[in-house]
């Protein structure tokens, strides 16, 4: 029954962030896992709460303020994640996503030593919206409209993040060798 009710909640989660629409949803899931202190937590949140407010904003030094300057992910530099992000501002209005998150991890003092910041893994059911921008002229299967478009979706997939000058932040994640998907995988912005 238990394995049933998670599956549930999963499933309720996913109506939650196939909707689209306007406004942010950040929430940390019923029986989540979390390994961090009440402070922490709420600082990673913050995190996202900024993301989703540079969104809005449609600013994008907003946005790349909370990536790291050690940001690597699949390949991608903070620099090339900057061009996509100003891409999708030039393409999409009313942009917004959604985070439910399962698990939020603080490494333990012991792995910390391997680095010079704390990181933390925040495991992430979510999805990216926007409403295309595309202006008059355009073929009409590429005309503006009014209907919320899925620009990214994502099933429990890890963010990795990195406390840095006080501030939780973005860090990516290269996959070492071995640990490539062999069909390959999504590159999503917010990882």
């Amino acid at each position: 029954m238990k394995v049933l009710g998670s599956a549930m909640g999963m499933g309720l989660t996913l109506i939650l962030l196939s909707s689209g629409g306007t406004g942010a949803v950040t929430e940390i899931i019923k029986g989540a896992d979390v390994r961090a202190d009440p402070k922490t937590v709420k600082a990673i949140l913050a995190t996202f709460d900024r993301m989703e407010e540079a969104l809005r904003t449609e600013n994008l030094s907003g946005m790349m303020v909370l990536y790291s300057g050690s940001y690597r992910h699949r390949g991608l530099r903070k620099e090339d994640t900057a061009r996509i992000w100003e891409d999708i501002f030039d393409r999409y209005n009313r942009l917004s996503s959604r985070h439910a998150f399962s698990r939020i991890v603080v490494e333990k003092q012991t792995i910390r030593k391997l680095f010079r910041e704390p990181r933390a893994i925040a495991a992430c059911t979510g999805a990216l919206f926007g409403v295309s921008a595309l202006k008059e002229g355009k073929p009409p299967s590429m005309a503006a409209t009014t209907e919320p478009t899925h620009l990214d979706v994502w099933f429990e997939t890890n963010h990795y993040l990195v406390l840095e000058d006080g501030v939780w932040k973005i860090i990516g994640h290269d996959p070492a060798a071995g640990e490539e998907d062999s069909l390959g995988a999504a590159i999503h912005l917010l990882f």
